[in-house]
């Protein structure tokens, strides 16, 4: 899997979690759900946008590498 098509893959299943979770939390809305969201799913989603941010980097240097392999 090459790493654009995975960080498509983790950018859709995060959306999709974060959806999910917006539809719990209409039917589920007491101190615990803001506790879990507050606790799991917040922080869950800065990691996310951090693990994007290293993918994107990682995928400009496998790139660069590549060009440069090629030159040789």
């Amino acid at each position: 899997m090459s790493v654009t098509s995975a960080k498509m893959k983790l950018a859709s299943a995060a959306r999709d979690l974060r959806i999910k979770w917006e539809q719990a939390s209409e039917s589920w809305n007491d101190s615990a759900s803001r506790a879990f969201g507050k606790n799991h799913v917040d922080p869950f989603e800065s990691q996310v946008r951090s693990s994007l941010k290293a993918m994107e980097t990682i995928g400009e240097v496998m790139a660069a590498v590549r060009r440069d392999c090629q030159d040789d």
